[in-house]
């Protein structure tokens, strides 16, 4: 079996990671993008859903990097969450350009918005501030008392800064994600 291509290829689209090698670095270069400890089955669900790698592989990924020190793990909520070490981020660091950059920005795109999803569960909030002339709507996501975004927009009537206000607590992820997008990260 040539070395380049040694991973299950079940599930996954044409541009996917075929190489176990390729899976743990972007592993790595997921972890170090997003800087938080991120899920298992978060990072199952990013890979998955983007076609990159298959269930069976990214968990092959994961305890290979974990038994090799470059990442570490720690349970909770049911789930096991990973971290970087040292010697991971220094991978990620090295190796990231051997990733296409296609393959990274598609990756750490959907982790983002995964990642935003779920903080903005916990602390989404849309304040209407009436003004002398129209109105502000300020738009918060938080982690706890950690603010992860705030946004300020200035509208000419309250139908429009309601309408905003309302969009947003329907998916407050959305605006996170759309401005990471925006900046290309």
């Amino acid at each position: 079996m040539d070395s380049n291509y040694d991973a299950l290829t079940g599930g996954i689209a044409l541009g996917g990671m075929r190489s176990k090698s390729d899976i743990r670095v972007l592993l790595c270069y997921i972890l170090k993008s997003l800087g938080t400890p991120f899920s298992k089955g978060a990072l199952n669900e990013v890979l998955q859903s983007t076609s990159l790698a298959n269930f069976f592989e990214v968990n092959d990924a994961l305890s290979s990097l974990s038994l090799g020190g470059l990442i570490e793990s720690e349970l909770r909520d049911d789930d096991e969450y990973y971290t970087l070490t040292p010697r991971g981020s220094e991978m990620a660091d090295t190796l990231e350009t051997d990733l296409p950059m296609n393959v990274r920005k598609t990756a750490v795109a959907s982790a983002m918005e995964l990642l935003s999803r779920q903080r903005a569960a916990f602390g989404a909030n849309a304040e209407i501030i009436r003004l002398e002339k129209g109105y502000h709507v300020k738009l918060t996501v938080k982690d706890g008392d950690m603010i992860m975004m705030e946004t300020l927009l200035y509208t000419a009537d309250s139908l429009q800064a309601n309408s905003i206000a309302d969009s947003f607590m329907k998916s407050p992820g959305s605006l996170y994600s759309g401005i990471i997008d925006a900046l290309e990260l």
